[in-house]
């Protein structure tokens, strides 16, 4: 194991206004799913996605809040994202998915295996994009059938992988720290790729370890995104307009659009009449 936990991450650097583009106060301590609740009469369930309770034409709502982790109970977790959508898929009285991206990006590992969980998916899934939908933020919403931006300055891409490491020899030494490795003569390769990158000599890094997993994530958006242009895929990012002529996006719809949607397109036919519903029940305990 390397000594260090250098964290391979898909992330985005984008302009954000505050903390509060996550959607999640900075230093909240409630765990992730208490910050979202749904108003009794909304169609919307965004947990216990295998009761038998739930009302039919229920749609799944899959929040991805932001920075990405694989495992977290207080953070967006991934392997929880999918283990949703598998229980959701299972449930008959929920009709579609949609998942809501406001996201930056973050840890790498399992966005592989969330994208094939969406793209597996039978019942309809939407995704919608609030203000960010970068990196891995993006690709977790990837495998979408559609694809919305929610305003025209939604901003959408930054599809690639970095990691960034920090040599802080010269910091603790200049505070009376020195440290000293010393290795078997019998692992002379233990961490040597790594400490090669720390020290600035990140070839070998980003062949063995970047490169893979940017492939991936590329081709993986390839398969299900036909149109996205080859700027889009090398990590850049966009404003709504550009992201859809980029191949990234359907267009611009608001989650409220989005929902009504659905209800017209895939709802029971007893609720056919009423396709529209009120953002404000949707009632996000933030």
């Amino acid at each position: 194991m390397p000594k260090e936990n250098h964290i391979v991450a898909f992330y985005g650097n984008v302009p954000v206004p505050s903390d509060s583009y996550q959607g999640i106060p900075a230093g909240s301590l409630k765990p992730y799913r208490e910050h979202f609740s749904m108003a009794e009469d909304s169609p919307l369930v965004a947990f216990d996605f295998d009761s038998p309770d739930l009302q039919e034409g229920s749609i799944a709502y899959h929040p991805v809040f932001g920075p990405v982790y694989y495992r977290s109970g207080w953070r967006f977790s991934t392997e929880r994202f999918i283990r949703d959508m598998e229980a959701a898929e299972a449930n008959p009285a929920i009709i579609a998915h949609i998942i809501h991206v406001n996201s930056p990006g973050g840890e790498a590992f399992g966005c592989h295996e969330a994208f094939e969980a969406v793209k597996a998916l039978k019942k309809p899934c939407y995704g919608v994009v609030d203000s960010v939908a970068a990196s891995a933020g993006y690709y977790l919403i990837a495998g979408a059938d559609k694809i919305f931006a929610s305003s025209a300055f939604s901003h959408i891409g930054c599809i690639g992988i970095m990691c960034v490491m920090y040599d802080d020899s010269g910091m603790l030494e200049k505070y009376g720290l020195k440290e000293h490795e010393y290795y078997s003569s019998y692992s002379p390769l233990k961490n040597r790729i790594f400490n090669d990158a720390r020290d600035g000599k990140g070839e070998d890094f980003i062949k063995r370890w970047l490169d893979p997993m940017a492939l991936r994530f590329i081709e993986d958006v390839k398969s299900v995104r036909p149109g996205v242009t080859q700027p889009a895929l090398e990590g850049e990012s966009y404003y709504a307009v550009d992201a859809q002529a980029e191949g990234l996006v359907d267009g611009e719809k608001t989650l409220e659009d989005v929902v009504g949607l659905i209800r017209k397109k895939h709802g029971p036919k007893a609720v056919s009449h009423d396709t529209t519903i009120d953002i404000n029940q949707l009632n996000f305990s933030l």
